[in-house]
């Protein structure tokens, strides 16, 4: 089996494998400003600057614990959202799981950093389907009503099902696929699918 090269050619060294130790100015800044943030010693807008600056650097692994530190989706402000989703849009292999900056250890298990960032901008699209869905729920509640007056077996087991169901909510009610969606998902809820 031949070794992996890089783009120029040469072998894949240990200082390619694995990333330096923080030496640059700007990474030692961050690196106290999160140890600060990790210890519990910095404000509220001090962590969001620092969760924009981590996203921006690509500091997956220190992003997703100084989000524990923020509370989650409660402290955060609308820029670090839009950080974190700009990081998260990035291509997976783009994504590094751990970076140049030292974290402590956690005492209990977790999940890989990038698989933890797709999980806090899937909980937000999600939450934000449902809340847009409520709206629309008694108009879905009519609509199934009728279906199932003219006779009709409405069918949303999961997949295909599921994705006409929403496809034939968007025409009857106007709303868009992402909202009919949510509105399955909520009359699923309710058993009344």
């Amino acid at each position: 089996m031949a070794k992996r090269r890089r783009g120029d050619g040469a072998p894949n060294t240990s200082d390619d494998l694995y990333p330096a130790a923080c030496v640059s100015a700007s990474c030692q800044a961050l690196q106290q400003e999160v140890d600060a943030a990790l210890e519990g010693t910095i404000s509220l807008s001090s962590l969001n600057s620092l969760a924009c600056a981590l996203a921006e650097a690509g500091e997956t692994a220190a992003l997703v614990r100084v989000w524990d530190a923020l509370g989650g989706s409660k402290g955060a402000s609308p820029a670090t959202w839009l950080a974190v989703e700009a990081l998260h849009a990035r291509p997976k292999h783009l994504l590094p799981g751990s970076g140049t900056l030292r974290l402590p250890a956690q005492s209990v298990r977790a999940l890989p950093p990038a698989r933890r960032l797709h999980k806090i901008c899937k909980g937000r699209r999600m939450s934000a389907r449902s809340a847009g869905a409520q709206e629309h729920v008694a108009n879905g509640l009519a609509w199934v009503a009728a279906q199932r007056a003219a006779g009709r077996s409405l069918e949303a087991g999961g997949g295909r099902g599921r994705s006409l169901l929403a496809k034939e909510l968007r025409k009857a009610l106007g709303i868009n696929l992402e909202i009919a969606r949510g509105l399955v998902t909520t009359l699923k809820r309710k058993k009344v699918l």
